[in-house]
């Protein structure tokens, strides 16, 4: 039997095709399938700087997971490895001095099961605690049958003042300042997507 070229050609591609892993769609479509997370909380807070008061500048920020996440399949016993919707990040907290900066660092969240989160505060123009870009990353990672399945996942998002904006606070007579986000954002969607290597 022969083959035209054209026939070898597609016959190859749809024998490919046939072979890709079950249950993993292309990355793109995986990614319009998340749904955003859920930033429940988030605090920014300067301090007044006198003598023996709190020194910290902190930024803190608590998230859900509203997705099932599916990180593989075992091959011993053809399981589909998973973890479930809602898990949290309390807690992603950076913490600094006054004269100092959260830059150039991950600033881990409480711990939760099924891996770990980190929030970073990359340096950008203006930065101040009113004004800045906060990075979440989730890794979920579990040890099945003695193998670990692991898949990791980032969102970034701006919070500033403003009537655009989307935080809001309040500065006190001492020079200590608060703010979250305005009333009614939470919770606020942050779309993330997966990291690929």
């Amino acid at each position: 039997m022969r083959f035209s070229l054209s026939a070898a050609a597609a016959l190859a591609f749809s024998t490919l095709a046939s072979c890709a892993p079950l249950g993993e769609a292309p990355i793109e479509e995986r990614a319009a399938r998340l749904q955003p997370w859920q930033l429940t909380a988030l605090i920014a807070f300067s301090p007044s700087g006198r003598p023996g008061s709190y020194p910290w500048l902190t930024i803190t920020a608590n998230l859900t997971d509203p997705n099932e996440l599916i990180l593989g399949t075992a091959p011993d016993d053809n399981s589909t490895v998973s973890v479930p919707a809602g898990n949290t990040a309390p807690n992603c907290r950076a913490k600094w001095l006054s004269g100092e900066n959260p830059h150039g660092r991950s600033w881990p969240c409480d711990p939760t099961g099924d891996g770990y989160w980190t929030m970073k505060i990359p340096k950008t123009e203006g930065f101040s605690a009113n004004n800045f870009t906060a990075v979440f990353t989730r890794v979920a990672e579990v040890l099945y049958h003695g193998s670990s399945y692991r898949k990791e996942y980032t969102a970034s998002k701006k919070f500033f003042l403003g009537s655009d904006g989307n935080l809001s606070g309040v500065c006190g007579g001492s020079g200590v300042c608060s703010w979250g986000l305005k009333e009614g954002l939470a919770p606020y969607p942050i779309q993330q997507r997966e990291v690929t290597n």
